[in-house]
C-alpha cells in the first residue's frame, strides 16, 4: 500500500507539468462531439468515470492540519489534485443503436471504442489544480475559500470553474493537555467543466494532526455528497456519424455521488513562511494531492 501511495504521488508530480502551459485543449470539445451522437443511457455510462473523478477532486484536499492557532493566521496556496482511475472505470456496457444489443466499449477515460462507439482518451489520472485560502481565527474558527475563475488548461480537462467556501472549527480548544489537534470542517463547493458538467457538493471532515517542529502529520475522516448535472446536444443519427443531423435535442440528466466514509493521510512541511503538503485519500476513488503555499 505504501508503495502504491508513493507511486501515485510521483504520478501527481508529473501531472503538475500539465498546468504550465495554459493554451487549452481540444479534448472537451471532442467529448461534446462524441456526446452529440449518444443516447442519454450511453452518454451516462460513457461519462460516469469523468463525473466521479471530477467530483472526488473538487471535494478533496481542503485541509493540511487540524491545528488552529489563536490570533491572526492565513494560508494562501495552490493544490494539485489527481484522481486515480481504476481499471473497471475504463469500459461500460453500451446499447447499440443499430442492433439494440449490448456491447462492451470504452468510457471517456478508456482506450479503444467498439463498433459504433468512440474511443476514450486513455487517461490514467484526472488532475485539476485550484487555489485556496484559509484565514482566521475567531473563537477557534477559520474561514476556507476556494476560487478558480474560468481557466483553460492544456491537457485532459479543458476549462473549469470552481468556487467554494466553508469553516474549520477547532475542537482542541475544548480539550486541553492533549498532544493531538482536532478540528471539524464543513464546506460547500460549485464547479463547472466546460459546457458539459456542473457540480454542487457538500463536504464534512473530522481532522486530526500532530506537529514535530516544522513537520505536521495529519489525517481525516470525511463525508461528501455531490449532485452532477450533464447537458449536451443530441442528434438522432448513428452513434459515430461523421455528419450529424441538423435537428438536435437538448439532453440533460443528473447523477449523485455520495461517500459516507473517506479517509485521508498526509504530511505538511513548514519552512519559514512556505508550506509544502501532500496527502492521499481512500474512498470510492483514490485521490493524491500536492500543495504549495504561504502560511503566516
Amino acid at each position: 500500500m505504501a508503495r502504491k501511495i508513493l507511486h501515485s504521488i510521483a504520478v501527481l508530480l508529473v501531472a503538475l507539468g500539465l498546468f504550465q502551459n495554459l493554451k487549452g485543449s481540444d479534448d472537451v470539445r471532442i467529448i461534446e462531439l462524441n456526446l452529440r451522437h449518444m443516447t442519454p443511457v450511453n452518454a451516462h455510462g460513457y461519462l460516469m468515470p469523468l463525473m466521479e473523478s471530477f467530483s472526488a477532486n473538487v471535494n478533496r484536499s481542503s485541509f493540511h492540519t487540524g491545528e488552529i492557532h489563536k490570533g491572526f493566521e492565513i494560508y494562501i496556496g495552490m493544490k494539485a489534485i489527481t484522481a486515480i482511475i481504476p481499471d473497471d472505470h475504463r469500459t461500460f456496457s453500451a446499447i447499440s443503436p443499430a442492433s439494440n444489443s449490448t456491447e462492451r466499449t470504452a468510457t471517456v477515460v478508456g482506450d479503444q471504442g467498439n463498433g459504433d462507439f468512440p474511443d476514450g482518451f486513455n487517461w490514467k489520472v484526472v488532475p485539476i489544480m485550484v487555489p485556496q485560502m484559509h484565514i482566521g481565527n475567531v473563537f477557534g474558527t477559520q474561514l476556507f475559500v476556494r476560487y478558480l475563475p474560468t481557466t483553460k488548461f492544456d491537457d485532459k480537462i479543458g476549462t473549469i470553474d470552481v468556487i467554494g467556501g466553508g469553516i474549520t472549527h477547532s475542537l482542541s480548544q475544548y480539550l486541553p493537555e492533549i498532544p493531538l489537534q482536532f478540528a471539524v470542517q464543513g464546506l460547500y463547493q460549485y464547479a463547472k467543466l466546460g459546457n458539459i458538467l456542473e457540480m454542487n457538493g457538500t463536504v464534512y471532515n473530522f481532522i486530526a494532526s500532530t506537529r514535530f517542529a516544522g513537520l505536521t502529520l495529519y489525517g481525516g475522516l470525511g463525508y461528501e455528497h455531490s449532485d452532477i448535472n450533464i447537458r449536451y446536444y443530441y442528434s438522432p443519427s448513428s452513434e459515430q456519424s461523421a455528419a450529424p443531423d441538423t435537428a438536435t435535442t437538448r439532453i440533460t440528466f443528473s447523477e449523485t455521488f455520495e461517500e459516507h466514509f473517506r479517509a485521508t493521510v498526509g504530511m505538511s512541511l513548514q519552512f519559514i513562511i512556505f508550506n509544502l503538503n501532500a496527502d492521499y485519500s481512500f474512498g470510492n476513488l483514490h485521490v493524491a494531492t500536492v500543495g504549495l503555499g504561504i502560511s503566516i
